[in-house]
């Protein structure tokens, strides 16, 4: 029962780079591929527990554009974790992050 945060983005990149690039993110955050797509355009993923936070769940995909991609992500807290009250505005700050750390690299 946590809350849901969504974030959106359109890059100039092309899809597959976008893709690695994900990949790269979440390597660097240590976070666990829980399951991917063959094209790595779509990865379902768990990020390690902190001092300050529990896990959270999240879902990344990338849609091809005309002229380059949009990344839309999801983070929710993880299923097994106590929800509280502040979990949306954690959520929502922690999508943004992990959305300008990808944007940041392409």
């Amino acid at each position: 029962m946590g809350f849901e945060a969504q974030e959106s983005v359109e890059v100039a990149s092309a899809a597959p780079v976008v893709g690695q690039r994900i990949a790269e993110v979440l390597g660097a955050e240590k976070a666990t591929v829980t399951a991917a797509s063959p094209d790595g355009l779509t990865v379902d993923f768990t990020t390690r527990k902190t001092l300050l936070s529990w896990e959270l769940e999240g879902r990344i995909a990338v849609t091809p554009l005309a002229q380059g991609s949009r990344i839309s992500l999801v983070l929710n807290t993880h299923h097994n974790r106590p929800a509280a009250a502040l979990d949306g505005v954690k959520n929502a700050k922690s999508a943004k992050k992990l959305i300008d750390k990808i944007t940041a690299g392409l």
